[in-house]
């Protein structure tokens, strides 16, 4: 199964978005959890060394989005299945997650859950009139919980209890590391004689890995194109400064028994279900317009709130019934199959949320990534920033029925409406071949009435 463990052989640079300059207040934090997209762009670049040559069994594709893409231009983009999950802290085998938004520590030392409150009892922070504020009756502590959390935690709070087990630190995880380092010349390769920087490095503790669920299907035969990279183990460059990470492929786990599984079937009993981000989601703004068929698209805010939620009403959007490309259809049949499918009803609607602040993600591009066949775009340079909204975001959807309740956990959590290996649904609008917008279902009821 496409499972692989990463070991650094080194200290690891993974910077944020701001400028490396001592004297704008940063000086160079790299000491961050990467993001999903650092890992996807280490193994994509990895098969462009490996390959510099196009090869028969890769699955290439044009340049540009697909309602704009030119049908006249070449196929230049390479090792177009690739598709990714992760990473997320290894520790003893086990896959670690971030910890839910709405889990707060209580006195003495133990964790409380918040709960949607019922009824005109205080307003919620986020911009939206309709959505209910979040509250709980335990006593507060300024301390947090634990940020990182095991599979059976987070299934245990999914279920609706708050674990006791299975929460770690992140000094259990990994350390920052401050070191000098010197500007480069990026012609001669030497070093620039003016440059001279502090930069914060990761550091991750002994047995500490980072664990990815990562396919690329060859188009000739279906088969797991990843083995052309890495058969068994290999090596692969990751993030700032190209540091080395020795990377095993793990033939005896399984994405269903590294991933938490979210509530399915008859563990939802009631008519609500909430949805609890496992890694980023990216939705943009959206400006009012038609699409290529001539047919209106709605106008919507994007950021913290999904793409697939009225901004006005909360309503899901999202269709119902089987929304996979089947093999061999073409883009605009699947458009248009996927167009005649019916919608959740008005009943099924989004009625709270708690979102942390927004992770920056971006990066740098080189020309290997790019368009080969447009002089415009064959430099190398930044990519695009996004806002996302990040891991342990946690959104409350509230139904008409039990059987609604079922099918929109069916559409929201990674593995679908059952148990699986393979990832059914990545539910960002944008990069969720990198592993954006995995999420996992779980339970949730009203607080009960507080006086205000």
């Amino acid at each position: 199964m496409p499972i692989y463990h990463l070991t650094p052989q080194d200290l690891l640079f993974f910077r944020d978005s701001r400028p490396m300059e001592v004297s704008v207040g940063s000086g160079g934090h790299g000491a961050s959890w990467p993001a999903p997209s650092v890992l996807y762009d280490a193994i994509h670049a990895a098969f462009w060394r490996a390959y510099p040559a196009e090869q028969a069994w890769e699955a290439k594709h044009r340049f540009g989005r697909s309602s704009q893409r030119d049908g006249r231009r070449p196929l230049t983009k390479r090792f177009g299945s690739l598709s990714m999950a992760g990473p997320f802290p290894a520790l003893a085998g086990q896959w670690l997650f971030p910890c839910p938004a709405d889990v707060t520590r209580a006195e003495p030392s133990s964790l409380a859950l918040l709960h949607p409150l019922q009824g005109d009892i205080g307003t919620s922070n986020l911009p939206a009139n309709w959505l209910l504020p979040l509250a709980t009756v335990s006593r507060p502590t300024k301390e947090p919980p634990a940020p990182w959390w095991s599979k059976a935690a987070f299934e245990s709070y999914l279920g609706g209890s708050a674990p006791g087990a299975g929460l770690f630190g992140p000094d259990a995880l990994f350390e920052g590391e401050w070191t000098t380092g010197i500007g480069m010349d990026a012609a001669s390769g030497t070093q620039d004689g003016e440059r001279i920087y502090s930069a914060e490095y990761l550091r991750l503790r002994q047995g500490v890995q980072m664990g990815v669920y990562a396919e690329m299907p060859l188009r000739s035969d279906g088969s797991e194109g990843m083995t052309k990279l890495i058969d068994g183990s290999g090596r692969i460059v990751v993030g700032g400064q190209q540091r080395v990470c020795l990377v095993e492929r793990k033939d005896n786990l399984t994405a269903s028994a590294m991933l938490p599984g979210g509530l399915i079937g008859a563990k939802i009993t009631g008519n609500r279900v909430k949805w609890v981000l496992l890694s980023p989601a990216v939705w943009p703004s959206i400006r009012e317009r038609k699409d290529s068929g001539d047919l209106p698209i709605q106008p919507h805010p994007g950021g913290w709130l999904p793409n697939w939620i009225c901004p006005s009403t909360g309503r899901v959007l999202l269709k119902t019934g089987d929304t996979a490309r089947w093999e061999g259809q073409s883009r605009k049949d699947w458009r248009e199959h996927v167009r005649a499918l019916d919608s959740f009803p008005e009943s099924t609607r989004l009625v709270a949320a708690r979102v942390p602040k927004p992770q920056v993600i971006t990066g740098w591009s080189d020309v290997l990534h790019l368009d080969t066949a447009d002089e415009s775009k064959r430099a190398s340079g930044p990519k695009p920033t996004h806002l996302a909204v990040p891991a342990g975001a946690v959104y409350y959807f509230e139904c008409a029925s039990a059987e609604e309740a079922r099918a929109l956990a069916n559409t929201l959590n990674w593995h679908g409406a059952a148990p699986g290996d393979a990832i059914a649904n990545r539910r960002s609008a944008l990069l969720g071949e990198k592993g954006f917008g995995l999420g996992v279902c779980g339970t949730w009821d009203h607080q009960p009435a507080m006086q205000p």
